[in-house]
Parts: structure tokens; sequence; C-alpha cells
């Protein structure tokens, strides 16, 4: 598996940089200037001789009055005994900076007080309580222009995030910081913060925009003669092509990173570097370089005793000597792998060793421990899955639950203005009948009054009624959305779950009978098919529900249409290849459109996908692009089945939703087309198609070529 490099803790390191003691432009004194210099010389060498002139100068800033200074004295103060690890002293002098700088209203340094203070929460695991310095510093800064600090504070808030595990609140952080930098050209934080997002991206697997964002840091890191970022834009570079099958393009990305590594004497994530190569060389069949490259990652690990590193070059190991038989040494690597997998309780990489045990007693010959191994590799991979399934399914509930409260809300408020309305109308006009009472002058004078107020209220009942039928329309489609969501679940899940049940109930059988590999084989292969189904479908049905739930933000770039449909073939062709399809894609290389890359990625997906599904074997499918005005008219045509006319004007309403079977009897959702249709008119487009059956079917759809 390639591994990617954070570059997180270089932005922390970045931060401190910007907060260190500095007295040159406001204090000339000699006694200042020894006492600093002396500071300075002893502040990582001996806390002792530290603390005795941070003591020193605390209270010469206090006696001659420099608020500044002595606000700064304690905060570095307070960095010193964090970085020694003792943090109650640090947040002492933290705390007490931040007093003074409020005291004297310092607004600058009320916000170098704040993020220290996060930073110090932060280490400390206290998230809430370091979020909360963070935002309030952002305001600080936003308010008095603080661009910086500003940028510093969105980053370490995406940091926090981030350990949260909530990319997309991590990456939106990201975003702020980067903006800020873009418009007040801080140059010192771009590179590092383009680097989060991207890390962002690879977490996300959306592979299509992390190479964008990592060709972008590569480019600037060159202009810059940055060679560390070079080189990690390079090895994550390479593990995006190794993800994606391009083990050349890899290889010649992880040999760049590491010709740069040893060129600047860059240390840091040399072991990963050294671990991706061997990866590389393992896939590309060349065992023996795969070999010399692990056990120099594992050197390196060993050195930085790197725990999490020997687990992955253990794994390798093991994987080259079951290649080339070498059986002993293979479970030597393997077991070691376990033990400390287990250690740490890393429960994914628990998985693939499992599966990695089961593949090794199967080529030694040991069934009965390969079943073993099978069966835990199969109980932890379904709590894994349940797992993260869980967590989907709470959150989509949880969106659910708060928009349908929200809804009522508003329902509620509307309806107390109505009430509200009527009792003011009712009391407005008792005063005027009893006034009226009173002199005929001031009854002609109230009747008018009465006529404007009525206006009003009448006015204002109608926006009332308008708003509770809004509301009312929007609940209806919530729980119409949520009915059909369900509906789809409860059907179309049960084909394929149900394929997979009965085909490993088979596989389960024929291995304790016969123990017929080829039987086996051909189960499985069933039970691929339909566990790709099933992948295919909850992809589909999430997307759907974010979509329905406004989940899914519209972020319109410029893209490069030709790379985003090969990035897309690339992924179809093996599905492709089992049917012998040839994709053609006759787009040019610069062909460019104005749309959210996201989306679009789904649009294509899906409509590949579709047109391998009903394409004959030994056929070809083609896609092509043209300039229709100020739109870009996408088609992908394909020699299948066709379809009626009379399932063409269903085939993108959700209310009616069907799925054909495919060539060779493949199943599908009935929602790729829905979602086609939503994401490509978000994006300003239209999508329709053209058909006869038995003539194959082309889909064309258009989006912006540029901004409008």
């Amino acid at each position: 598996m390639p591994k990617p490099l954070s570059s997180i803790f270089l932005l922390l390191l970045l931060c401190y940089s910007n907060f260190s003691f500095s007295t040159d432009d406001e204090a000339k004194d000699t006694l200042s200037y020894h006492l600093q210099k002396q500071f300075n010389t002893y502040e990582s060498t001996n806390i002792d001789s530290c603390s005795y002139y941070a003591h020193q100068l605390i209270k010469h800033f206090g006696s001659i009055g420099n608020d500044s200074l002595l606000i700064r004295s304690h905060q570095d103060f307070g960095r010193v005994f964090e970085a020694n690890k003792q943090l109650d002293s640090s947040l002492y002098h933290y705390n007490t900076a931040l007093k003074i700088a409020k005291t004297q209203n310092i607004p600058f340094l009320i916000v170098r007080s704040k993020i220290l203070i996060g930073i110090h929460y932060d280490k400390a695991f206290k998230l809430e309580k370091a979020i909360k310095h963070y935002n309030d510093a952002i305001v600080l800064s936003h308010q008095h222009e603080f661009s910086n600090y500003e940028a510093i504070t969105y980053n370490q808030l995406g940091n926090i995030y981030w350990e949260q595990g909530n990319i997309h609140k991590a990456l939106q952080a990201f975003i702020n910081a980067n903006t800020i930098i873009e418009k007040h050209n801080l140059s010192s934080l771009k590179i590092s913060t383009l680097a989060n997002i991207a890390n962002v991206y690879l977490a996300d697997k959306q592979w299509s925009i992390s190479l964008i964002k990592l060709n972008e840091i590569l480019k600037l890191a060159k202009e810059t003669n940055n060679i560390y970022y070079q080189a990690w834009a390079n090895n994550n570079i390479g593990t995006v092509y190794e993800t994606l099958d391009n083990y050349n393009k890899a290889l010649v990305h992880y040999q760049r990173s590491l010709e740069i590594r040893k060129s600047g004497n860059i240390t840091n994530g040399l072991s990963s570097n050294y671990h991706n190569l061997g990866s590389i060389h393992y896939r590309l069949g060349d065992y023996k370089q795969a070999i010399y490259f692990l056990n120099t990652s594992l050197t390196i690990a060993k050195e930085n005793n790197s725990k999490v590193n020997f687990i992955y070059d253990y794994e390798f190991l093991s994987r080259v000597y079951i290649k080339t038989k070498k059986y002993t040494k293979a479970a030597s690597f393997l077991s070691k792998a376990i033990a400390m997998a287990n250690e740490l309780n890393l429960i994914k990489k628990k998985v693939d060793l499992s599966k990695l045990q089961t593949e090794y007693y199967f080529e030694t010959g040991d069934l009965d421990l390969a079943q073993k191994a099978f069966t835990e590799y199969d109980s932890l991979r379904n709590h894994v899955n349940e797992t993260e399934k869980s967590e989907k399914i709470i959150q989509m509930q949880t969106l659910y639950e708060t928009e349908k409260k929200e809804k009522e809300n508003e329902l509620l408020k509307a309806q107390n203005e109505l009430s509200s309305l009527n009792l003011k109308k009712e009391i407005d006009q008792k005063d005027q009948i009893i006034i009226g009472l009173g002199v005929s002058l001031a009854l002609l004078i109230l009747i008018v009054i009465l006529l404007r107020n009525m206006m009003i209220a009448n006015k204002a009942n109608k926006d009332t009624n308008i708003k509770l039928e809004e509301s009312n329309k929007q609940l209806k489609l919530i729980n119409s959305t949520k009915d059909k969501f369900f509906s789809i679940i409860a059907h179309d899940l049960r084909s394929p779950l149900g394929a997979i049940l009965s085909f490993s109930n088979l596989i389960d059988n024929e291995c304790q009978s016969s123990k017929e590999v080829k039987t086996v084989s051909e189960y499985n292969s069933y039970l691929n098919q339909a566990a790709r189904n099933l992948n295919s479908l909850l992809e589909n049905l999430l997307q759907w529900a974010k979509s329905q739930l406004g989940n899914i933000k519209f972020q319109p770039i410029p893209l490069n249409i030709a790379n985003l449909i090969q990035n897309n073939i690339e992924i179809q062709k093996f599905k492709a290849k089992e049917k012998s399809i040839t994709i053609i894609s006759h787009v040019d290389d610069t062909t460019s459109a104005y749309a959210d890359i996201n989306m679009i990625n789904t649009v294509v997906r899906n409509l590949l996908s579709n047109a391998i599904k009903f394409s004959y074997p030994k056929s070809d499918i083609n896609l092509r692009a043209n300039i229709n005005g100020k739109m870009l008219q996408l088609s992908v045509q394909d020699k299948g089945i066709g379809i009626s006319e009379s399932k063409q004007k269903k085939l993108f309403n959700i209310d009616s939703n069907q799925s054909t079977l495919g060539t060779n009897n493949e199943t599908g959702t009935g929602l790729g087309l829905i979602l086609c249709k939503e994401f490509v008119e978000t994006n300003g487009g239209t999508i329709w198609i053209t058909s006869e059956e038995g003539e194959g079917a082309t889909f064309t759809f258009t989006i912006p070529l540029k901004k409008s």
C-alpha cells in the first residue's frame, strides 16, 4: 500500500516561528538586550538558566512600564515550559499574557495569546477548548485585519478537524486559510496550506483533484526552490498513480522524490519514500529491488522508532517472500506485522493482514488454517464495514432530523406570527372603536388609520400564509424523499445481498465438501459481481441522498475535460475488458469547461458504466465533445440493446425508478441517471438520450464553457 506523507506538522513549526521573541524594535536599553540574548542562548539547552533570565525580563519590563514586551516575555516563557512538557506552567504564562493584553487593549497580542492557548489545548487533546480559542482569534484577526494570524489560525483549526476525522470541515478551514493567503500574498504560508488541502483530498480518495493540487504544489516548490516540498509532492503524486494502477508513472515520481531527498539531505519522510519504492517494484514483479528498498525503509524506521512504518514494511516483505515461495521468511515477517498491528490496535491494517494470512496458507497448501484465517478476515472486515456504514447512516439520519426540526420550527414560528398579528388586529380594532365614540373628527382620522392598518395586516397575513405553504411543501418533499430513499434501499439491496449470501454459503459448502478450486472460483466470480453491484448501488444511493439533503456543495472550477474523461476510462477499463469492449475518447486534449469536478466525474462515471452494461461484447464505446454556443456538448455512444421510446420518458424520474438487465445480465440501481440529471442541471446544463431498440444509445449532456 502506498504511503502519502503529511505536512501538517510543518505548519505547526511555521506557526511557532511567527511567535519568536524579539525586542529589537521596541527596547534599545542595554539591559533588555543583554537579558534577551541570554534568554535565547539557554532557551533550548538549560531550562533553569532560561527561567532565570525570563523572570528578569518580566521584572525589567514591568518596572519600566513596557506592557507590550512584558506580554511577549510571558508568551515566550510559556513556550519554553510547553517545550519541556511543563503544561501547567506554560498555560499560566499564556493566560497572564492574555490578561495583560486585554487590560491594556493591545489586539494583536490578544490574538497571539489566544492562538498560543489554542495550541496548548490542542496538544493536551482538549479539542473543544482549543476550537473556542481559535475561533476567538479568527474573529479578532478578521476585525483588525491581522491576515497572517487569521490564516495561521484557520490552518490550526483545520488540523483539529482533521484529528477528529471531520475531513469536510478540515477542508473548509484550509480553503479559508488559502483564500486569505492568496488575497494578501502571504508566501510563507502558501505551500504548507496547499499541502494540507491536498492531504484532505487524498484522504477522501478524490484522486483527480488530488493530482491537480499536488502538481500545483510541485510547480510552486520549484519556483521557490523548496526542495522539501518538491520531494513531498513527487512522493504523493506517485501514491495517487500507484492507487490508480499506473505503476510506471508512480515509479518515476517515487525515484524523483528519493533523488531530491538524497541531494538535499532530507531525512524526514525517507522511510516512507523507500517503502513506496519497494511497494511499486513488488507490483512490477521486480522482487529483488523490492526487498532492497523495503529493508532500507525498515532500517530507517527502526532508527526513528516509527512502529507504523514497521507494519507496512513487514507486510510487503511477507508479500514478496510469498511470491518468491520463501515461506519461512514470509511467515516470520507476517507474524511480526500482525503482532505490531495488534499492539497499536490498527483495525483496518489487521483486516489487510488477516487477508494476507489467508493467501499465505492457501499458497502453502494448509487449507484448514486458510479457512480459519479467512473466517477471522471476514469477521474483521464485516466489523469495519458495519462501523463505517453505521457512522454514515447516523450522519445521514442526523442531517435529515436536523433539517426536519428546522422546518418544524419555521412552521411554528410562522403560526405564532400569524396569531400575534391577529391578536394585534383585534386590539387595534377595539381601540379604534372606543376612540371613535369620542368626537366625529377623531372618528374620521381613525377610519383612515384603520384602513391603513388593515392593509398592512392583510399584506402580512398573505406573506405569512405564503411562508406556511412553502414550509408545508418543503416538509412534504422531505418526507416523500425519505420514503423513496428507504423504498429503494429495501427493494434494490435485497437482490445483491441475497446473491452474496447465497454464493458465500455455496463457497463455504464447497470448501467443506469437494474443495474443488474451479467451482469455488466460479462461485467467487458471481459473489464478486454481486458485491460490485452492491457497491455501485450504495455509492449512487449516498450521492443521491446527499444531493437531496443539500449536503453536496456546488463548487465549479475550470477543468480539463479530456483528463477527466481519461481518468474515468482508466477506472472502468477492467470492467470493459471483461466484455472485450473498447472505450475510445475523441475528445481533444485542450478541451475545457467550467463546472463542479466531483459532479461531472459522477456523471461521466455513471454514463460510462451504463454504456458498458448495455453494450454487446466486442463492441465500441465512443466519447465525443463539441462546442455549441457557450456550452460544451459531451456524448457517450454505445452499440448495445438500445432503449424503447416508452422507457426513455421514465429514465430520469425517481417516481418511476427502474433497472434493466445488461447484456451479460448485469443488474443496476436505476439511480445513476437520476443523479446525472440533477448534477448536470445544477451545473446549468441539460441531458438527453437518442436511441432505438437494438441500435444502441447515445447519452448527451451540456455544461458551460466558461464562468458566466
